[in-house]
């Protein structure tokens, strides 16, 4: 009887992990079906389109709940400073394949006049969204801010796009007579996209990366 137990016990126990298992595919596929699929262009560049929260809210709404749920925290805490489940407007914009397993899905996070987007790589083998990776934002207070997009692009003509991330650092520092002196400094990271994720590589010439793929400024 005692290994009768057991046996129920255990099986009791397999049948409700299997009813997670199944819950959390179920609930990451409604996710999905927010990104409405597109077809894949060789070139895409994600900028943010109006400054200090004045863009238009492009894409069905997701629900706080739904989103913060289905993604793991650790995709999100780099950029926890935006993506916030109490105060943030998150929105589905599209999605397309970035390889035969691997679809990426542009969500646009907002939060008071904060922009964010983030492609969110959904992997079609394990059913789960398993990376994140920043394409443009707008963030910053008073003294300074910092513009970000992004060109997806076969830069090394290895036949595989990769995203060119840039930067526009803009600062207001006073001088000697306190007026303030208004500078911006431009960066460029080559992130190449090897074995379903997207990995930092050198550059030999930031500055000619930086003429070669420009961003929109506010400056």
């Amino acid at each position: 009887m005692y290994r009768t137990n057991i046996i129920f016990f255990i099986a009791g126990l397999l049948s409700a992990s299997a009813c997670v298992q199944n819950a959390d595919k179920q609930t990451t596929q409604i996710l999905l079906d927010y990104f409405h699929p597109v077809a894949a262009a060789d070139t895409l560049v994600f900028e943010v389109e109006q400054e200090e929260g004045q863009a238009p809210a492009i894409g069905d709404t997701i629900p706080n709940a739904l989103f913060f749920t289905v993604l793991d925290s650790a995709l999100l805490s780099e950029i926890n400073y935006i993506a916030d489940s109490a105060n943030a407007v998150v929105l589905a914009r599209r999605r397309f394949p970035l390889s035969t397993d691997v679809e990426a899905c542009l969500v646009d996070i907002r939060q008071f006049w904060f922009q964010h987007q983030s492609l969110l790589l959904y992997d079609s083998r394990k059913k789960a969204f398993t990376g994140r990776v920043t394409v443009a934002e707008w963030y910053g207070g008073d003294g300074g801010q910092i513009l970000t997009g992004c060109w997806l692009v076969d830069h090394d003509r290895d036949g595989r796009r990769d995203l060119v991330r840039r930067e526009i650092h803009h600062t207001l520092r006073p001088d000697d007579n306190g007026e303030a002196i208004d500078e911006t400094y431009e960066a460029a990271m080559l992130l190449v996209w090897r074995d379903g994720r997207f990995v930092e590589q050198p550059l030999s010439d930031t500055m000619l990366v930086v003429k070669r793929y420009p961003i929109r400024s506010f400056w």
